[in-house]
C-alpha cells in the first residue's frame, strides 16, 4: 500500500500507542476478572463478599504499580519514556514492569510489515486489530493461562470482515468451524480417557478465530507448527514437563508465522 512518510509515521505512533494500551490491558484484565469471579462465587454460595474492588481497576488513568502515582503525559510516550526514565518510576524510583516496552516493541515488529502487505486502509486497520489482539492474548495466557474472550471475539470479527471484503468468506467460515470442532472433539476425548481437562475451551475458541483469519487451507499448517513448537519447547526449555503449559502463545506464534510466510 502506498503511503506518504507522514502517514507511515502516524501509523507507527498509532500502533505503539495501541501496544501501550495492550500492555496496560494485560495487567488490568486478570486483576479485574479474578475479582469478579470471586465476587460471583461468593454470590452463588450466598456468602458475604467484602473485598473492595482493586485500586488499579477503579482508576482509569495509568498509574505506577508500586506507589499508585498517576502518570503524566511525559511518562506515557511508548518505548521512549521507558528509555528516558531508565526503566524506573519518576515518583518512587522503583522499576517499571518490562512488559510495556516489550509489548510495544512487539506491536511495532509485527504490525509494520502490514504497510507492504495490505492493499488499502480498511484491510490495514482490520489486520492491525487482529495482530494487536493476538499479542495481548499471548501475553495474558503466558502469565495466567487464560485467554480473554474479548480478544478472541475481536480477532474473529475482524477476520470475517476481512474475508468478506476479499470474497473468501467461505474458506474463513470453514476454517472457523473445522478448527473449533477438531479441538473441541480432542478436548472431549481427552476428558473421557484421562478424566481431566487436557485442552482448555479458550484454546478451542482461539483456534476457531485463527481458522477464520487464516482460512481452511492454512489450518493444517497452523496446527502442525503450533504442535511442533510446543513439543520443542517442552523438550528443550521446560524444566517440569508435568506442569500445565499455556498452548495459546504457541498457536499465536504459529499463526503469525503462517500469515507472514
Amino acid at each position: 500500500m502506498n503511503m506518504t512518510t507522514i502517514e507511515c509515521l502516524l501509523y507507527v505512533l498509532l500502533i505503539s500507542s495501541l501496544g501501550s494500551y495492550a500492555a496496560a490491558f494485560t495487567i488490568r484484565w486478570p486483576v479485574k476478572n479474578h475479582y469478579l469471579w470471586r465476587k460471583e462465587a461468593h454470590a452463588l454460595l450466598s456468602l458475604p463478599f467484602t473485598t473492595k474492588e482493586p485500586e488499579i481497576v477503579l482508576k482509569r488513568r495509568s498509574q505506577c504499580m508500586h506507589c499508585h502515582q498517576l502518570l503524566v503525559w511525559q511518562d506515557l510516550i511508548p518505548i521512549v519514556s521507558y528509555l528516558l526514565l531508565k526503566g524506573r518510576c519518576r515518583a518512587c524510583k522503583k522499576r517499571i514492569c518490562y512488559r510495556y516496552p516489550v509489548i510495544e516493541s512487539l506491536h511495532l515488529a509485527c504490525c509494520l510489515p502490514l504497510l507492504w502487505l495490505t492493499d488499502d486502509i480498511y484491510q490495514l486497520v482490520l489486520q492491525t486489530i487482529v495482530i494487536s489482539s493476538l499479542i495481548t492474548s499471548a501475553a495474558i495466557d503466558l502469565e495466567h493461562q487464560l485467554l480473554p474472550d474479548e480478544c478472541t471475539v475481536l480477532v474473529l470479527a475482524c477476520a470475517l470482515l476481512w474475508h468478506l471484503s476479499t470474497n473468501t468468506l467461505h474458506t474463513s467460515v470453514l476454517g472457523m468451524l473445522i478448527g473449533f470442532s477438531l479441538i473441541y472433539a480432542l478436548r472431549q476425548l481427552y476428558l473421557v480417557v484421562k478424566k481431566c481437562e487436557g485442552i482448555g475451551l479458550g484454546d478451542a475458541k482461539l483456534i476457531a478465530a485463527l481458522g477464520a483469519w487464516l482460512g481452511l487451507s492454512n489450518l493444517s499448517a497452523l496446527l502442525l507448527c503450533a504442535s511442533l513448537s510446543g513439543i520443542l519447547y517442552t523438550m528443550l526449555l521446560s524444566r517440569n514437563g508435568s506442569k500445565p503449559m499455556a498452548f495459546g502463545p504457541f498457536l499465536i506464534f504459529s499463526a503469525l508465522l503462517v500469515f507472514y510466510l
